[in-house]
């Protein structure tokens, strides 16, 4: 499986940045970060994203209006598209949201509920609920119900 998070803002030291440090080497397949620097007066611009996508990337948003998954149901949606052999490529928009050329890319949107997260520690709980798929599809006992 290939994983690939396009992610608005740069982590710095600190532990947002451990903990998605932490739970990033726990999976048994590679993942890449992709941080695009933001100004607090400026929304991203969709060219920003789009430079970091390839044609062949299945594009998953992180959108507070997507679909909101347990944890299996995740698991065995992430299972499934890995048998696509496609690069699962999630995208982590900034405070003003993701600009509408890139959802247009999306196959679908997961949501972490209706709060709103700052889009640093977004990154560390996607990580998390990753390496807990790979627990739930190989049968570990890390997660439960």
């Amino acid at each position: 499986m290939k994983i690939q998070i396009i992610a608005a803002g740069q982590l710095k030291q600190g532990p947002e940045r451990e903990l998605f440090q932490e739970y990033a080497k726990r999976l048994s397949y590679p993942i890449k970060l992709v941080e695009i620097a933001i100004r607090q007066d400026k929304a991203i611009p969709a060219s920003s994203y789009l430079k970091a996508i390839t044609k062949e990337d299945f594009v998953i948003l992180l959108d507070e209006v997507g679909e909101n998954l347990s944890s299996r149901e995740f698991a065995k949606k992430i299972n499934n598209l890995n048998e696509t052999n496609k690069r699962l490529c999630f995208i982590i928009g900034g405070a003003d949201g993701i600009p509408q050329e890139v959802k247009n890319l999306s196959r679908f949107s997961i949501s972490f509920g209706k709060l709103t997260w700052p889009h640093l520690l977004v990154r560390a709980l996607l990580a998390e609920q990753l390496y807990r798929a790979q627990q739930i599809i190989s049968n570990h006992p890390y997660h439960r119900d």
